[in-house]
């Protein structure tokens, strides 16, 4: 771990990770905030602005589509590529706006994605994202169709 990162995992203690975790849940007002962590809601204010000011969160609005809903599945893609050009690919991959997650991995993979199709578009999906990696060395490239979101959870602890 390195040191910065330690420093800020210092200054969180266990009411922090509790907001940490409700805000993950998608609980953000402060009074629903104050009430689950049992304390008030100016103590909550105080905190959470610690935590923006920090960056250790950064708040944004969102919401959670009901994927089947609207006909939307999601594809997992585990991709290894020659770490001499893992950082070219990267770069191209941020720029495609159907990839909606990546991670630097270690393992069978150096990088996984997350991206959404409908239902019968998988086949033009997979095809784009093999497109954008013509020209590098790929050693490999699997991909997981889901048909079912069983569980979301953005929370750290």
């Amino acid at each position: 771990m390195c040191d910065h990162t330690v420093k800020h995992l210092t200054l969180i203690d266990e009411l922090d990770k509790k907001i940490i975790q409700e805000m993950g849940r998608g609980i953000n007002s402060y009074d629903a905030l104050a009430q689950k962590c049992n304390v008030t809601r100016s103590t909550i204010y105080r905190r959470v602005n610690r935590l923006e000011e920090t960056k250790i969160i950064t708040r944004q609005t969102r919401v959670v589509p009901n994927f089947e809903k609207l006909n939307r599945i999601a594809l997992a893609v585990g991709i290894n590529v020659s770490q001499k050009n893992e950082q070219e690919v990267i770069d191209a991959l941020k720029k495609c706006e159907d990839i909606k997650m990546m991670w630097r991995t270690y393992g069978a993979h150096n990088l996984i994605l997350i991206t959404f199709c409908g239902k019968v578009d998988e086949g033009n999906k997979i095809n784009k994202l093999r497109a954008i990696l013509e020209g590098f060395t790929v050693k490999s490239f699997d991909v997981c169709v889901g048909f079912g979101w069983e569980k979301m959870d953005m929370t750290p602890f």
